[in-house]
């Protein structure tokens, strides 16, 4: 088509010479040696004109013969790069129907032919441990690194091949050299609170928690929830330590709010109970109840050392609280778990049937009320607020907490 266009500009070209020097055709005399050629102007431009055009054709073509082997390897690259996309197609595919052994085999096909392999490598070396391949997938996450650009990731997913195997300690240190280098990126942050928190590493997490908000790892609520926890964990750990400045440092940094939370003041009680501070314990234990009612802080009154007649004096004190909370289960259990230590039988069995016959009361609860009934002899009572309870935990009776009694207070 190309050709067919550019002789009909020729012939036009030709024509147009004609029509122009028709009535003069002219005179050219080419003299090359012992040769003359004599013939008239638009001949002459006529035949320069087909020279022209015959040598841009074979110019043309020669041109194109010497960029023949560039054009067959951008074919070949194109051929390439069109299997290496459609072994990553169904190699994700077939992850997604569990078949990790035909995954395997179509990405490392498909690195065969990529410019940058290093994705397909690391996508193998997933495949290859979802099949129980975990030699073979050390060495496509080895060939995954080797071109140094994809390194942290394919850390990433060792690190995470570990943890899947259960190899925590192992993941940890991959994770924390990563850190380093990576220190903002979310997978990383992400995988190591799921590590801290299987540890139980409070100290790191508290460290780690602000700056999983900061990488949207967590949302700001869920951050508190958990810091308020980790703290109380922290606090209590520290005291068991016997590290008395660390639990005192934690306290200092909580607000007024966090210090009425039973999981933070819980902790400090025990801490101030055991360096002989009773009397700092039960002032803290009265402000937090008073800037926020909580009947769990109710609950710590219990862990106070018991001196000749502070349980009928604490009796009275706490009695004073069900002016506005009649039906707290908490209070009423604890009322009860008091008069049993006074001796007050009938002040015991009274607030032990208040409690026991709300519509809504904690397994923990319960649990505390049963105590109290087996040690009053109700065996019945005991046992059916010990099923009550159970049944309120679903199953989970191994956390239940251990009541406070009069032989273990």
């Amino acid at each position: 088509m190309r050709l067919l266009i550019k002789l009909l500009l020729v012939l036009a070209a030709s024509v147009a010479v004609v029509t122009l020097l028709g009535e003069g055709p002219g005179y050219v005399l080419v003299q090359v040696g012992g040769y003359t050629l004599e013939t008239t102007a638009a001949l002459a431009a006529l035949a320069l004109i087909l020279v022209l055009a015959v040598g841009w054709e074979v110019w043309g073509m020669v041109a194109a013969t010497w960029h023949l082997p560039a054009a067959f390897g951008q074919a070949r690259e194109r051929r390439h790069q069109r299997q290496s996309l459609e072994a990553l197609e169904e190699g994700v595919l077939a992850l997604e129907r569990g078949e990790a052994q035909r995954a395997r085999k179509l990405f490392a096909r498909g690195a065969r032919h990529a410019k940058a392999p290093a994705a397909f490598f690391m996508e193998a070396a997933r495949a290859a441990h979802m099949a129980g391949d975990d030699e073979r997938a050390e060495a496509f996450l080895t060939r995954a690194q080797q071109g140094g650009r994809e390194e942290g990731a394919a850390t990433l997913l060792r690190a995470e091949i570990e943890m899947d195997a259960g190899r925590g300690e192992h993941a940890l240190a991959l994770l924390s050299d990563l850190e380093k280098q990576e220190s903002d990126n979310p997978r990383v942050i992400k995988r190591l609170l799921q590590l801290h928190r299987e540890a139980e590493d409070w100290a790191a997490l508290l460290e780690l928690l602000p700056r999983a908000k900061q990488a949207g790892v967590v949302d700001a609520a869920e951050m508190e929830d958990e810091l308020r926890r980790v703290r109380g964990r922290r606090m209590e750990q520290a005291r068991l330590d016997g590290d008395g400045a660390a639990v005192e440092a934690l306290w200092k940094g909580l607000d007024r709010d966090e210090r009425t939370r039973p999981a933070l003041l819980g902790p400090w009680v025990h801490y101030l109970v055991g360096q002989g501070r009773r009397d700092d314990a039960e002032k803290a234990l009265d402000q937090g109840l008073r800037r926020h009612w909580q009947g769990e802080l109710v609950e710590l009154y219990l862990a106070l050392p018991e001196a000749p007649g502070s349980a009928q004096a604490l009796l009275n004190r706490l009695e004073k609280w069900l002016g506005d909370h009649p039906r707290d289960p908490h209070l009423l259990a604890v009322l009860a778990q008091l008069a049993v230590g006074a001796q007050l039988w009938g002040k015991a069995d009274h607030y032990l049937e208040e409690a026991r016959n709300l519509d809504e009361v904690p397994a923990g609860v319960l649990l505390r009320l049963a105590s109290i009934y087996q040690e009053r002899g109700a065996a019945d009572q005991a046992l059916a607020c010990l099923r009550r309870g159970l049944s309120a935990w679903q199953g989970t009776a191994a956390a239940l907490p251990v009541p406070f009694t009069a032989s273990n207070r």
